[in-house]
């Protein structure tokens, strides 16, 4: 069971965000996303220097900006540099989908495109759902360059509800946030083109244990989704709320550690 703190997570002055847990043998896990290359380089890596020995590393998209490879190459060798966890990574729109294959084959990582895998640590399994995510409305940009894109985040969304099915311990990780509730600052007009409240629904009737997502670099970095924000017409009567974390870098300024 994952145990968080709500909005204004304790940060400490070594630049990692933190949560709490109660119980033992936790799975340390550390995030970030949004590094959009050289951008924020220097900031993360700073951060990154004060992460210990997570058992996951997870990249939450936009570790490039503007597809540009090398610039994705140089943060996952400052990640790699810093530790020995399995580092799991989703594409975020920075990450052109044409190019997908060159980044899999360039750099040794565990990427999760519309998928699911399994870890044990310490004799725990802990299994991480991986997506660039889905908007509830395409882009403009995106209405006008990727035909039948607004079916394939449908398409995503129905994806996703099958692989968060069960009742072990499940993390969701998205480049999109799947839910409007960490969007903090940003217009309102705007939402359903940085995020998915259709995804949302999902999320609440299959209650990952945990939700770590990018993308919004005006959000906050914590929020709870409860059946009050969806419908749960099809998913029985768990009331518990949901932990959703915003580990874009441009938010945090830090290396968010997790703990399930």
């Amino acid at each position: 069971m994952f145990a968080s703190r709500q909005k204004g997570s304790e940060t400490s002055t070594a630049g990692i965000l933190k949560s709490a847990h109660c119980g033992p043998d936790p799975v340390r896990v550390a995030a970030v996303g949004d590094i959009h290359g050289r951008e924020f380089f220097v900031a993360f890596r700073g951060a990154l220097a004060a992460v210990e020995d997570p058992d996951l590393f997870l990249l939450a998209g936009d570790v490039t900006d503007h597809n540009r490879r090398e610039e994705f190459g140089e943060v996952v060798a400052a990640v790699k540099d810093r530790v020995s966890c399995p580092i799991v990574c989703v594409f975020g729109n920075n990450e052109y989908t044409a190019d997908h294959g060159e980044y899999r084959q360039a750099y040794d990582l565990i990427y999760l495109v519309d998928e699911s895998h399994s870890f044990v640590v310490g004799g725990k399994s802990v299994r991480i759902i991986g997506s660039t995510g889905s908007l509830d409305e395409p882009t403009w940009w995106q209405r006008n360059n990727l035909p039948g894109i607004a079916q394939e985040y449908e398409q995503r969304v129905r994806r996703l509800d099958q692989l968060l099915a069960g009742d072990d311990v499940r993390l969701l990780l998205t480049h999109y946030p799947p839910t409007f509730a960490t969007m903090g600052g940003e217009k309102e007009e705007w939402r359903p083109q940085l995020g998915s409240r259709r995804l949302e629904k999902v999320v609440l009737g299959r209650r990952p244990d945990l939700v770590v997502h990018g993308h919004v670099h005006k959000g906050i970095p914590f929020a709870e989704i409860r059946e009050g924000q969806a419908t749960l017409e099809a998913f029985g009567g768990d009331r518990r709320p949901v932990p959703v974390h915003n580990v874009a870098f441009p938010v945090t300024k830090a290396v968010t550690i997790l703990n399930l």
